[in-house]
This record gives structure tokens, C-alpha cells and sequence, in this order.
């Protein structure tokens, strides 16, 4: 008999010591595309998802938004600057479980135009609706329930509650667990408390790693899992959300259709970026053309014998980005 737990990463996050060190450990799609050189347009991630959730005209006044799991601010800015071209008035607020974080981001975004809120989101009590909300890279983070089942389960010490919640959303939203298989409770309790947080015509935007099955992600120091996209558009029908769009990554930014350089993923590279890491430098995560690697790597100390060799290796090596955005998929849905 497997046992049913549930996969928290609540005490990674709110102990991590570094927001630095935090996204250095567990690199983001959106942090990586924070430049526009990749995409066929040239746009940026946070201004590709303010185009696509129609924030380049015709706006109210007092527009209302908030970002779930923000990171370093990186979609934020995208967003904010499609924005202030417009001379738009906005409110941003930030919503984070990490002390860190909110930090970071207070001394990033100054002004009357910000608010933060540190803590759990599901179990914030919201004084106001929004607009906007955004939940990016930020799904898999929520609790997911390991091995659920309805039959006979063996259910760890500590997590009896949450699993009895989880057994009331599944028979609410008609689900199937005839077999033990990982369930997204909390993105499907996202889902719950972000509908009732948003205005009428109000719009959510969330993309992530999916798959069909979620599936576990080892990353540094706690396990996530993908999101299974199928059942929240399910779910979203239930929530009596009106319209959605759905589609993946690579779609939404428009990659271009070639191979750069990662340091962090590559084998070799990522053996030269945890070098500079532990002498106390941190290298840039965005991709690289193969001459812009080796620039790169130079003004580091690593020298080679002939530039052009090296730089015609990297681009043998290089993968291609689409390989990574196809991973994500995103989802638009509108109160």
C-alpha cells in the first residue's frame, strides 16, 4: 500500500536566506527571457503576457493587479512598462511567501503604485479585488497531494486534513483517482481563492511546467510537480470562469526557432558556472550567442586557444530554447 502525502514546499521558501541565491538554485523561464533577443518580436516575457491579457489600450482608470510568486520582479517589469507607456493608472501589488522576496522587491518597485503582501495566498484574507492576477512559475509550488486515492489510503502522519480536503474537491469538481496518481490540490485551491478575488471581466493568467500526469521535479533543496492543464481548464468550466485561452510557451512568446547557450544547463558550461559561483561570481542566466559565451567567459579568466574552435563547440553543444518553452504551458481565463 503506497502512502498518500502531501508535498509542501512552504519552509523552503520561507527560510531560503538569499532571494539571490533563491532564483540562482532554481532558474525560471521568465527570468531567462527577460530580454527580447530570443523572441521573434523581440518583446520580453512580462510585455508578451501584458499583450496577451490586452493591457496595450483602452484600459480603466485605476487598473488593479496582482502577482502571485513574483521572483525577482522580472514579469512585473515587462508588465509595468507596457504600462507607463501608456501613462496608465495602476496599482501593483506583490503577494509572496518569502520575507526575502518582498524585500527584494520593495527595494526594486518604490512608490505609491506598490503594495506587498507576505504570506500564503490561499489563506490570505483579501480586503479587495483585482483586475489582473498573475501566477507565474509559481503552481508547482503549491501543496500537491502524492499518491492520492479515495480507496484505503495510508495517509502520512500530519497531513490527514489536507487530504480530506482534497477528497471534497475531487467529488466536487467530478474527478477520477481509480489509481493513486499526484493531484494538484493546491493549485486547484489557487484556482478557488484567485476566482473569487477577481473583478467581473476580471482576467487570471497562470503558466507552468505541465504534463499530462503531474509529475515530480527534483530541484535544489525541494520537490515540485508539473501541472496537469487538462484538469484546471475542467475545473475553470466549474468555477463558471467565461472565456479562456490556453497554449504553450514557445506559442505565446513566439521563440525563435534556434540554439543558444545556456551556462546553467549545458554539461561543461554548468561545471565553469558553479567555479565562478563558489569565487563568489554569478553569471548572467539569459541565453547567449556562441560569441557572446565566449566573451563571457573571458572576461571571467577562461581563456582558450582558439576563440573560434571553442565558440564553433558551444554551438555544437548549444540546445535549442523552444526545447524548454514546449515544457510550459499557459492558461487565460476571464471572470
Amino acid at each position: 500500500m503506497v502512502e498518500v502525502f502531501v508535498n509542501s514546499t512552504e519552509y523552503y521558501y520561507k527560510t531560503v536566506s538569499s532571494v539571490v541565491e533563491l532564483m540562482d538554485n532554481e532558474l525560471t523561464v521568465s527570468h531567462i527571457f527577460r530580454g527580447g533577443a530570443f523572441t521573434k518580436s523581440g518583446i520580453p516575457y512580462g510585455e508578451a503576457v501584458a499583450g496577451k491579457l490586452g493591457m496595450t489600450g483602452g484600459l480603466k482608470s485605476g487598473l488593479s493587479i496582482l502577482e502571485v510568486g513574483p521572483g525577482l520582479g522580472d514579469v512585473a517589469q515587462g508588465i509595468i512598462s507596457v504600462l507607463e507607456r501608456q501613462n496608465a493608472d495602476f496599482h501593483y501589488t506583490f503577494a509572496d511567501i518569502s520575507y526575502d522576496v518582498i524585500k527584494h522587491l520593495k527595494s526594486r518597485f518604490k512608490g505609491r503604485r506598490f503594495s506587498f503582501i507576505t504570506g500564503d495566498f490561499i489563506a490570505e484574507k483579501l480586503g479587495e479585488k483585482f483586475d489582473f492576477i498573475i501566477c507565474n512559475e509559481v503552481l508547482a509550488d503549491f501543496p500537491t497531494i502524492v499518491n492520492m486515492t479515495l480507496y484505503k489510503p495510508k495517509i502520512r502522519e500530519g497531513d490527514t486534513d489536507a487530504y480530506f480536503d482534497a477528497v471534497s474537491l475531487v467529488k466536487f469538481y467530478g474527478l477520477s483517482f481509480a489509481k493513486p496518481a499526484n493531484f494538484n490540490y493546491g493549485a486547484v485551491k489557487f484556482m478557488e481563492k484567485a476566482r473569487a478575488s477577481l473583478f467581473e471581466n476580471g482576467k487570471l493568467f497562470m503558466c507552468e511546467h505541465s504534463s499530462e500526469k503531474p509529475q515530480r521535479i527534483g530541484v535544489f533543496g525541494h520537490s515540485e510537480y508539473t501541472i496537469d492543464f487538462g484538469t484546471l481548464e475542467k475545473i475553470a468550466a466549474k468555477l463558471r470562469f467565461r472565456g479562456s485561452e490556453s497554449g504553450n510557451l514557445s506559442e505565446l512568446l513566439g521563440v525563435k526557432d534556434v540554439k543558444a547557450v545556456l551556462f546553467y544547463t549545458q554539461p561543461e558550461l554548468k561545471m565553469l558556472y558553479n567555479f565562478f559561483k563558489s569565487q563568489g561570481v554569478l553569471l548572467d542566466q539569459r541565453p547567449y550567442e556562441a560569441d557572446e559565451a565566449v566573451e563571457t567567459l573571458e572576461k571571467n579568466g577562461v581563456h582558450m586557444q582558439t576563440k573560434k574552435s571553442y565558440g564553433e563547440f558551444l554551438v555544437k553543444h548549444a540546445g535549442p530554447l523552444r526545447s524548454i518553452t514546449n515544457q510550459f504551458s499557459y492558461l487565460i481565463l476571464q471572470a
